[in-house]
């Protein structure tokens, strides 16, 4: 997986797939509205939960709703009124391990005898369960952020992520911004690069970067590197990019697997895995 010289802090991305929008007057007779309502969705994921964050747009004042449907269920949360920078915020924890199936985000905004819906729909998770949310196949990309966006094909988004999108540097540079500007080239030489500046070891820890050498288990000739997103006993639930293709998605999208932690070659320690084991 060949990678790019780290220029630019990163930051968690944006992961959002719009659907449908509409405006329509609240009472007979009336103009069409020019109200619009866009929807922004943030997935960071935490061992055992997903950290859910709606951002919902519109005029502001405006009184919005938001109905989100999984699993043949429907939760309504509190409506709120749009503040002065254009925006209302919903945020929840999500169980890591949700019910399947598609989840259905509905935005519903009020203003001046005018209503406006925006509807988004994603999954939970990659192609495996767990794991942040990722926009449906085939739906468009709205991706709000500070600085340069990478975004892959299932619209999972790192912002001044300076690794080429897809390979398994940029998700793991993207989940661990704080390794920007230590680690750098190809995914076997991280663990060279962090040894002095970050703690690393061969003990599993979630929130650690996993490091495989060239020809260590499947790993490639450039090595492999992914994110721990859990531990259980001997064995590592990985969160990675171009690792190998499953029956529904191609090797250079994000997937969730488990795999015995110790199959890597050495685990990279610091921001959420702290000082390791």
């Amino acid at each position: 997986m060949r990678s790019a010289s780290p220029r630019a802090a990163a930051l968690a991305g944006v992961i959002c797939a719009p659907l449908l929008t509409h405006a329509f007057p609240a009472r007979a007779g009336a103009a069409r509205a020019a109200l619009s309502v866009s929807m922004q969705v943030t997935a960071g994921t935490e061992p055992g939960v997903n950290l859910v964050t709606v951002l919902v747009r519109s005029q502001p004042g405006a009184t919005c709703s938001l109905r989100v449907s999984v699993a043949r269920r429907a939760v309504s949360h509190m409506s709120r009124v749009v503040g002065a920078s254009g925006g209302a915020r919903w945020e929840w924890a999500a169980p890591a391990r949700a019910a399947p199936g598609p989840w259905t985000l509905l935005a519903t905004c009020r203003a001046g005898g005018f209503w406006a819906w925006h509807r988004s729909i994603f999954e939970m998770g990659f192609p495996r369960r767990g794991g942040a949310l990722v926009g449906l196949p085939g739906e468009s990309a709205a991706v709000v952020g500070v600085g340069a966006q990478s975004c892959d094909s299932q619209y999972v988004c790192f912002t001044g992520d300076p690794f080429p999108v897809g390979q398994c540097t940029w998700y793991a540079q993207g989940r661990r911004p704080d390794l920007l500007a230590i680690v750098h080239g190809d995914a076997w030489e991280w663990l060279g690069a962090a040894r002095g500046h970050v703690p690393e070891g061969s003990r599993p820890q979630a929130g650690a970067i996993a490091v495989w050498m060239p020809g260590r288990g499947p790993a490639g000739p450039l090595g492999h590197v992914a994110y721990v997103a859990a531990v259980s006993g001997p064995t590592v639930l990985l969160d990675d990019s171009n690792w190998r293709p499953t029956a529904s998605s191609s090797g250079l999208q994000v997937h969730e697997h488990w795999l015995p932690a110790s199959s890597p070659s050495g685990y990279i320690y610091g921001g959420p895995a702290g000082g390791g084991p």
